[in-house]
């Protein structure tokens, strides 16, 4: 599974590997994860207050994520983004029995991830969409100064 990894450091995980820092945009890291079929990571938390923005690069995901007392199902496509709201867990599934699924993240590299208690409890998700990605974020500043683009960081939009 390593093939996904050519200048970032290679993380083997249980059922899928993580490329951390294969590009760098300032203090925007650029990550890749390959997950096996029927496979997902295991989720986690962030710093409070940071976004993370997610591509499908091959496959079909499906990113489940809580926050606000609610649990999300955000179904994606090849090419699809998500951006998984401040304050919210994220657990990347691969909804393929048969077929491997990449994505990429970015994210701001000051960011800790918790792997503490990130799902104890998974009440019925809400199945969502992605929406069309909006052009005042593809800069991607939004994710580094959330507070500036808090009418975008919604679950709504």
């Amino acid at each position: 599974m390593a093939l996904i990894c050519k200048k970032g450091k290679l993380e083997n995980k249980d059922g899928y590997d993580v490329c951390r820092g294969e590009k760098w945009q300032g203090r925007l890291r650029y990550d890749l994860t390959k997950i096996l079929p029927g496979r997902q990571t295991i989720g986690h938390w962030h710093t409070p207050g940071f976004p993370e923005l997610f591509e499908v690069v091959s496959g079909q995901a499906v990113f489940l994520t809580q926050g606000g007392g609610k649990t999300y199902a955000i179904e994606a496509e090849e090419k699809e983004r998500v951006v998984i709201m401040p304050d919210f867990s994220i657990r990347t599934i691969n909804s393929s029995p048969d077929n491997d699924l990449i994505v990429s993240n970015w994210i701001d590299d000051g960011i800790k991830n918790d792997y503490n208690n990130a799902f104890e409890k998974i009440p019925e998700p809400v199945k969502l969409k992605p929406k069309k990605f909006p052009a005042e974020l593809k800069d991607l500043d939004f994710l580094s100064n959330p507070e500036k683009y808090k009418k975008f960081l919604t679950i709504e939009n």
